[in-house]
């Protein structure tokens, strides 16, 4: 069934475990989903990460990558939503 149990506080809250987060590389975005009665929780890539990688690279137009990047990230939530 589940390898952790983990306790949900009365505002639907659950922590997830350092050891895991580390693992899954969890920073502050996940995403949920239900599947039947299963409540699949995936890490997300933080979109400021990406954008940081990306100006650290250098870029000549930061505002044409910054809308590449949210466009990226329409199209991924878009995905996972269906």
């Amino acid at each position: 069934m589940s390898d952790v149990f983990v306790k949900v506080d009365s505002k639907g809250r659950i922590l997830i475990p350092q050891r895991i987060r580390r693992k899954l590389n969890i920073k502050n975005l996940v995403g949920i989903k239900v599947q039947g009665k299963k409540l699949i929780i995936e890490p997300i890539e933080d979109p400021l990460d990406s954008l940081e990688r990306v100006v650290v690279r250098g870029t000549s137009d930061v505002e044409q990558e910054i809308g590449k990047l949210r466009r990226i990230a329409e199209r991924e939530l878009l995905k996972r939503g269906k």
